[in-house]
């Protein structure tokens, strides 16, 4: 996106910089290119912007059997907080349902197990068009519910927050269900709503409209959309009672900034404790500029805190 486009968005400008880096490493993100090449340019994006671990973190990768077969996850310890025994952070990465791996995320993990010093479990699910919906939400399931303690924290990122939402609308009747839910930039269902945040953020950087109704279709045989399906949409669940508390935080240039308000204001509506976190001049996987935009340190801390709150710290 040439930098006089970005111009008509009110961007952070150190988020300026970060969309231009985006943009420069990854070719764009194109959804117009095959799923190969947009794999390859996701995965160089996220290469480039890892940023290690903190001193004391480890991790080591296992996997746990699903319906499906066997599923890739990854386990992350800091060896400097005396870690809260039940208490536990399920991360779901994001990247469109056809994109991202335990790799795409891995420094976020790592961080977040640091900074609250809960044990925290990454879930490598199946991914689109090789496998369809709903063998993504599936894998998260059964991993979630092989690895899960008394108190666990759900935080899903984008796409993953989306699955994230829709296994606590699958376990809310279940002793199962997380403790708490953190979703970061969710898509929730918004684009069959005609919220919005989809027209007047249809074009902008890092996520169009356009680009979302690309996951969407791709995750579905055929691209038939099962669009009475609250797994699938979890905005358009009529009973929203028995669902955790719940973080929301959006971006404020970014399509999907609507699904987080509406999410919450339904979940506040069944009486849940849930609260929205807008962030101004942010975009779309923000997360990767935490370390470049203080905008974007800002959320992440606020995201940290609200796991802590989750984990009763």
């Amino acid at each position: 996106m040439p930098a006089n486009q970005l111009e008509t968005f009110n961007l952070d400008p150190e988020i300026e910089a970060f969309i231009e880096t985006s943009l420069r490493v990854s070719s764009n993100l194109s959804t117009d290119s095959s799923i190969e090449q947009q794999r390859q340019n996701y995965d160089e994006s996220c290469r480039y912007f890892f940023h290690g671990y903190p001193d004391k973190v480890e991790s080591f990768d296992e996997t746990v059997n699903g319906r499906h077969g066997d599923i890739s996850i990854r386990r992350y310890r800091c060896d400097t907080r005396t870690p809260n025994a039940n208490s536990q952070i399920v991360f779901i990465h994001g990247g469109g349902f056809i994109l991202g791996s335990l790799d795409s995320h891995d420094d976020i993990c790592a961080e977040l197990c640091a900074a609250t010093g809960f044990n925290t479990v990454s879930i490598d699910y199946r991914l689109a068009p090789e496998y369809f919906y709903p063998v993504h939400l599936d894998d998260v399931v059964d991993a979630y519910l092989q690895t899960c303690q008394a108190n666990s924290i759900i935080v899903g990122v984008s796409a993953g927050a989306n699955l994230a939402a829709a296994l606590c609308q699958r376990l809310k009747a279940s002793d199962k269900i997380p403790a708490g839910q953190v979703l970061i930039y969710p898509t929730l269902g918004g684009e069959l709503l005609d919220l919005e945040s989809y027209t007047s953020n249809a074009n902008a950087p890092l996520l169009s409209s356009n680009d979302i109704h690309f996951y969407q279709s791709i995750r579905c045989k055929k691209g038939k959309l099962p669009k009475d399906d609250v797994e699938f949409y979890p905005l358009l669940a009529k009973d929203f009672s028995g669902l955790p508390p719940t973080r929301a935080f959006s971006a404020d240039v970014d399509p999907l900034r609507d699904d987080s308000r509406l999410y919450v204001e339904k979940l506040k509506a069944a009486g849940i404790d849930a609260v929205w976190y807008n962030e101004p001049g942010l975009v779309h996987d923000y997360l990767r500029a935490r370390h470049t935009s203080g905008k974007a340190a800002h959320s992440f801390q606020r995201i940290i805190e609200a796991i802590e709150a989750f984990g009763g710290h």
